[in-house]
C-alpha cells in the first residue's frame, strides 16, 4: 500500500505495479487507514504529511492493532519539518527515503525490505520453536527462558537450579539444529545456575 496525497507520483507508482505487488493507495490518513483496517498489506510506503489524519495518525492506529503492528514500513518523503519527523520518530520504520525515488528504484528497495521481514519473520518463529521444544525437553525448570538469533548464533537464556539443565538444552539444540532448517551454526548458552529457583 502507498499512502500519499501526490497523485501523479502515485499514478506513476501505480502503472508499474506489473513488478509483482499488487498496489493499493490512499490519498490522505483516514482513506489509508480504511484500507489498513480492511487487509493488512505486505508494507506500507507512508509519506507522513499526509492531509486527514497524518502519517503519525497512521503510525499510532497501525501500533494499537494486533495484526498491523508488524507491518513493515518504509517513509518516502521530501519533508524537512523536524517537527512532523519527529511525530513519527517514536513508531518502529523500516526504511527511509526521500523523494523523489524512480519506480524502479522503489520496486528494488521493496523488494530488500519485503525479503529482510520475511527473513526476520522466519527467524521469531524459528526462536519460539525452540524456546518451545526447550521448555517442553526441561520439563519447565529454566526461568524466563528466551531464544534469540544474532549474527548466525542462537543464544538461549534463562535461569535454572542445576547444570545439568543447561546440558540438557545444548542437547536439544544440537539435535533440532541437525533435524531441521535452522539457520545457525554457533549456540551460546546463558542460563543463569542458581541454588534453589
Amino acid at each position: 500500500m502507498i499512502a500519499d496525497p501526490d497523485e501523479s507520483l502515485m499514478a506513476e507508482y501505480r502503472e508499474h505495479s506489473r513488478a509483482g505487488f499488487e498496489i493499493v493507495t490512499a490519498p490522505n490518513g483516514l482513506e489509508c487507514v480504511d484500507r489498513l483496517r480492511e487487509q493488512a498489506p505486505d508494507v506500507l510506503v507512508l509519506e507522513p504529511q499526509l492531509p486527514w489524519g497524518g502519517g503519525d495518525g497512521v503510525l499510532a492506529m497501525m501500533h494499537d492493532v494486533l495484526g498491523l503492528a508488524t507491518v513493515p514500513v518504509m517513509i518516502l518523503t521530501s519533508c524537512s519539518d523536524l517537527l512532523v519527523l519527529d511525530n513519527i520518530s517514536c513508531f518502529p520504520i523500516s526504511a527511509f527515503h526521500p523523494k523523489p525515488l524512480l519506480p524502479a528504484q522503489l520496486v528494488r528497495r521493496l523488494h530488500m525490505l519485503l525479503e529482510k521481514h520475511t527473513s526476520r519473520s522466519h527467524c521469531e518463529e524459528q526462536n519460539l520453536r525452540l524456546e518451545n521444544l526447550i521448555a517442553k525437553k526441561t520439563g519447565g525448570r529454566i526461568h524466563r527462558l528466551r531464544v534469540e538469533t544474532i549474527e548466525g548464533r542462537i543464544i538461549v537464556h534463562g535461569r535454572s537450579g542445576t547444570y545439568h539443565v543447561r546440558q540438557l538444552v545444548l542437547a536439544v539444540v544440537m539435535e533440532a539444529m541437525k533435524n531441521s532448517d535452522l539457520e545457525s551454526h554457533q549456540v551460546e548458552l546463558k542460563i543463569q545456575v542458581c541454588g534453589s529457583l
